[in-house]
């Protein structure tokens, strides 16, 4: 016979794997076509014929033979080749319809297809070829079973027992998928992660209990009854306690808790299955009263339960239909407060009224203390801001940075973007804003004046002191930067990738530093990577990304303003790819603003793979257009472009499998 406590265990057990099983299999299922449906309708353009001819007209000049430009074949002998080279990289048909359709390719001097045989190339790409794709791979649906994430975990946890904080830091931290960490596909769960949840859950139950104080409601003279009489417990606040009222009790606070720790209405077998727990601890306890472990343990449990861990959507039965009231209070909690719902989206979503009154709750929902996660969350990894954590820069050189500063420069950052979000500024500020969030140290840094203390303040520039916007700011300055110098290349990938979502490909592997051998650059930056781009290996890429780092060359390794390199006069001019030049950091931002279009798809494409928790395919391509119109006729203010999103049928809507 098993002792009590290892009978508790055992049960918990059974009960924590019966449910990840059926979690696995349900998220097994929806990653799959519908039976018997490969989701995979014939080619409508004949590719031997029709294709072939056309790519061997206006492609193969370049994407063939031995040496293809760019290592990049486009020689396919058949339609088998064509598949095989689609199930291994589909994203190259993704980069060809979007270079066709935006007229990089063919290149201006190269032959150019008629508009017919550009509309047949694009429909053969992006309805042959990617949309099948798409539908046989599962790819543009939000996953139907998806992994609360570590830092979603502990908000939750925070919120379900009214806690003013918690910490989930025995939890392991989640890999990084398109820049973010709650991406579904990389959510997994391990064996190891099982005991962790349980440990984790252990600590909630043990921070719940230190909030106990003595209960009124028993009335017995020579023992005294702790438990905590808010939170959780606050249904049975007034509920007189006798030896057979213990399990009413504990039902009356589960059919409060447990719809809120679901996130959905539950059945009353849902309750049962969990007061087996308060069962198994009363009649391992007895009547004593010491503690109210009888409620402690089907909690703990709770949170243990697949649908407390993951979140989980139903599929339609068939085509596209919106999400539930409920899977919608969660899509927008999550997306905007890294969070569980709370009790007014409960409550419109009981009432079926969420989606009438949506905009008036995402602006509640903006104006709220939670809506930080968007900036300590989304915005951190956003701007890769952990690499700052890691900067090292020489204290020889540098020998006023500590981390004091480090701390200061990434504080700036984060009130700024926190000030663009509360204050409903335009999406455009961090690009280029006159004001900033300074202390007394950071302005020293800077050299800017008449600014003391250690508290920060919102402080307007002056166009003079050359700063504004996130890419002026010592954080970004420095994170792009190594130990002893600048970094063009390295500030001007952070503004391609970060601001505009353009990231250049990745060097090829034998491409030499530009210190060399010696360690250490001979020249100006600008004058080492003009030597390096006369190679013409690395002319093509440096083309694209130099321009955009070398404009802040004014600013050294740590963000301070110079005019000088050694000895050399900081140029800080440059020319993009497209012709249009700058003569210095000024015209340069100017230049930036006169792209922010591009700036604004690239942010409602990151806000996107955030809030979906999924990378973008190219049928998101027309939803992505519809959104960015609506936010620029919003003036481009932070809540147009969140209500846009919200708007949308890719966060409002799920698709049936093998549809």
């Amino acid at each position: 016979m098993l002792w009590p406590m290892k009978r508790l265990t055992l049960l918990f057990t059974l009960h924590l794997l019966g449910f990840l099983f059926l979690c696995m299999v349900q998220r097994s299922a929806s990653a799959q076509p519908a039976s018997g449906d490969t989701g995979k309708a014939p080619p409508a353009i004949d590719f031997k014929s029709t294709v072939a001819p056309l790519l061997s007209k206006y492609c193969i000049d370049c994407h063939g033979g031995d040496k293809p430009k760019g290592d990049l074949s486009l020689e396919f002998g058949d339609p088998q080749a064509v598949e095989q080279r689609l199930a291994k990289d589909h994203k190259l048909f993704e980069r060809m319809a979007d270079r066709l359709e935006t007229g990089k390719m063919p290149p201006a001097r190269k032959l150019q297809p008629s508009a017919p045989e550009k509309e047949l190339l694009l429909q053969w790409i992006t309805k042959d070829l990617l949309a099948n794709y798409a539908v046989s791979h599962g790819l543009g649906r939000v996953a139907r079973v998806r992994r609360l994430s570590r830092v979603e975990y502990a908000n939750t946890v925070r919120d379900l027992f009214y806690f003013p904080e918690f910490k989930a830091d025995d939890l392991p931290p989640d890999d990084l998928g398109y820049g973010f960490d709650n991406i579904a596909d990389l959510l997994s769960m391990s064996a190891n992660q099982l005991e962790l949840y349980l440990k984790t859950a252990e600590q909630t139950i043990a921070q719940l209990d230190a909030t106990a104080k003595p209960s009124p409601n028993w009335a017995a003279k020579d023992k005294t009854y702790w438990e905590p009489d808010d939170g959780v417990f606050l249904p049975i606040k007034d509920l007189k306690m006798g030896f057979n009222n213990n399990q009413t009790r504990v039902r009356k606070v589960l059919e409060t808790f447990l719809p809120r720790a679901y996130r959905r209405p539950v059945k009353p077998q849902e309750i049962d299955r969990l007061m087996a727990f308060a069962q198994l601890s009363l009649a391992q306890e007895g009547e004593s009263y010491i503690r109210p472990k009888s409620t402690y343990a089907p909690l703990r449990a709770a949170l243990c339960s697949p649908y407390f861990l993951y979140r989980i959507e139903e599929d339609p039965p068939q085509g596209t239909a919106p999400i539930s009231e409920y899977e919608l209070a969660s899509r927008l909690s999550y997306f905007l407060w890294c969070s569980m719902p709370d009790d007014e989206l409960f409550a419109l979503a009981e009432k079926n009224e969420l989606r009438a009154h949506q905009e008036e709750q995402v602006r509640r929902m903006l104006r709220s203390p939670k809506a930080r996660a968007l900036t300590e969350n989304f915005a951190e990894q956003w701007l890769h801001l952990a690499a700052l954590s890691k900067a090292a820069p020489d204290p020889k050189l540098f020998p006023n940075f500590d981390d004091s500063l480090r701390q200061a420069m990434r504080q700036e950052t984060a009130l700024f973007v926190r000030y663009v979000i509360e204050q409903d500024r335009s999406i455009t500020d961090f690009l280029d804003a006159d004001y900033t969030f300074l202390n007394e140290r950071l302005a020293k840094h800077y050299g800017l004046p008449n600014i003391s203390g250690e508290e920060f303040r919102l402080v307007n520039l002056d166009p003079a002191q050359h700063r504004g916007g996130l890419m002026t700011q010592a954080s970004v300055l420095t994170l792009t930067s190594p130990p002893t110098r600048t970094s063009p290349v390295k500030r001007g990938i952070w503004i391609l990738q970060t601001l505009f979502n353009d990231p250049p490909s990745p060097p090829p592997a034998d491409v030499p530093p530009l210190e060399g051998k010696g360690g250490a650059l001979s020249g100006t930056v600008r004058q080492v990577l003009e030597a390096h781009r006369a190679n013409a290996q690395c002319a093509g890429c440096h083309s694209k990304i130099d321009p955009f780092g070398l404009a802040l060359e004014n600013f050294d390794a740590v963000g301070v303003w110079r005019t000088r390199e050694g000895q050399a006069t900081i140029d800080a001019s440059g020319a993009f790819a497209d012709g249009k030049s700058y003569r210095d950091l000024d015209e340069f931002r100017a230049r930036l603003k006169e792209r922010k279009d591009d700036f604004r798809k690239a942010f409602v494409e990151q806000l996107l793979v955030y809030g979906l928790g999924r990378g973008l395919e190219y049928a998101d391509r027309s939803a992505v257009r519809e959104i960015c119109n609506s936010a620029a006729a919003q003036d481009d203010r932070f809540s147009g472009v969140i209500l846009a999103i919200v708007q949308s049928d890719l966060f409002q809507k799920r698709t049936a499998i093998g549809n």
